[in-house]
């Protein structure tokens, strides 16, 4: 059966963009009423209404704030305008060529602590965009287009992810666990058979030895049937699986894996809101994982009571080691997600 992934339509993306000589870079942040701007050494702070008219910019010049502040309003405080509002925002952008750039808010605190910007504050924050920018360049950042609401396969999504977050939770407590379907189903039938149609792939020579072993140790666990040491292995599946015990379809159609990735999982930048099964896969499992890789727990001592060596400190090679470990976690992550809907499609589970 053909995999459908579900993702946005594709959309024209212009080429890479670097910053010119000459053109200027408004680091933007929202706090305490007020929009704080960030540009060329200069501070100032102005009210919705005067961003809102981009009163402080020129043609040429770039905007770049988080995603998270130019969104519809709505019940976060962090939302500061109506769709409408927006919509006039972006016109008016273009009338006097402006562009507007978006910033991925959940990267900001890694990246305060990178540029060592200090304590977190919005005019701090303001200057960390700024600062961004000038490090890494615009190629990548997300385009200020407005929408009223979502696709509906986007909405569909987050109605899925509240209820992977109910049994998921549930499947943290042993005995909750008995009592729920999809926890049954995964434990009694489908692990057991997921992990044979993975070992025949390896010896069919589709997937290495090494990426078997990884997706065995990391996703499949064999042996002990407590939730609490298959947390990741329930997280993937409960992206597949409703609480009750059947497959999630759109449209008759089981979500494909880069949909599940990117929708179900949160596996991208922009993950506000990721839910119980990005928690359990990136908080609870990679992170000591890469700790216990990279070899980064260290005592504490009177000068530096840090246990980890945090990600922003790590020297080029270690970031390269990183890297390169991130990939071969998300490769057996994907696969066993591969084996799972071909599970779950071969034997018409529903």
């Amino acid at each position: 059966m053909e995999q459908i992934s579900f993702l946005p339509e594709p959309e024209y993306t212009p080429d890479p963009e670097p910053i010119h000589i000459g053109q200027r870079i408004w680091g933007c942040d929202y706090g305490s009423g007020y929009f704080h701007l960030h540009c060329d050494g200069n501070y100032r702070k102005v009210m919705p209404e005067e961003f809102a008219a981009l009163s402080f910019a020129t043609a040429g010049d770039v905007v770049v704030i988080e995603n998270a502040h130019m969104q519809p309003k709505a019940r976060s405080l962090a939302q500061v305008f109506t769709y409408d509002e927006l919509v006039a925002i972006k016109l008016e952008a273009e009338r006097r060529d402006i562009a507007i750039r978006l910033w991925f808010h959940s990267q900001t605190p890694k990246w305060r602590a990178i540029l060592k910007m200090g304590d977190k504050s919005d005019e701090i924050d303001a200057k960390t965009i700024y600062s961004i920018i000038q490090h890494r360049g615009l190629d990548g950042l997300q385009y200020f287009n407005p929408r009223s609401g979502y696709p509906p396969r986007i909405q569909w999504a987050h109605d899925q992810i509240k209820d992977m977050n109910l049994w998921l939770n549930n499947a943290r407590m042993d005995y909750a666990a008995k009592n729920c379907a999809a926890f049954h189903l995964y434990f009694d039938k489908a692990r057991p058979a997921i992990q044979t149609m993975l070992l025949r792939n390896q010896t069919d020579k589709k997937i290495s030895l090494d990426l078997y072993k990884d997706c065995t140790e990391w996703w499949i666990v064999p042996g002990h049937w407590l939730p609490s040491e298959h947390k990741n292995g329930l997280s993937l599946w409960a992206a597949f699986v409703a609480s009750d015990g059947t497959t999630r379809k759109y449209n008759g159609m089981v979500p494909g894996v880069k949909f599940v990735m990117q929708e179900l999982l949160r596996q991208r930048p922009n993950h506000f809101m990721g839910g119980v099964a990005r928690s359990n896969i990136m908080h609870h499992s990679f992170k000591n994982e890469v700790i216990a890789h990279m070899k980064t727990r260290k005592k504490k001592t009177k000068e530096d009571d840090k246990t980890i060596l945090p990600l922003h400190e790590y020297t080029p090679q270690q970031h390269e080691k990183f890297i390169t470990f991130r990939h071969r976690y998300r490769k057996a992550m994907t696969t066993t997600l591969h084996a799972m809907r071909q599970y779950l499609i071969e034997r018409d589970v529903v």
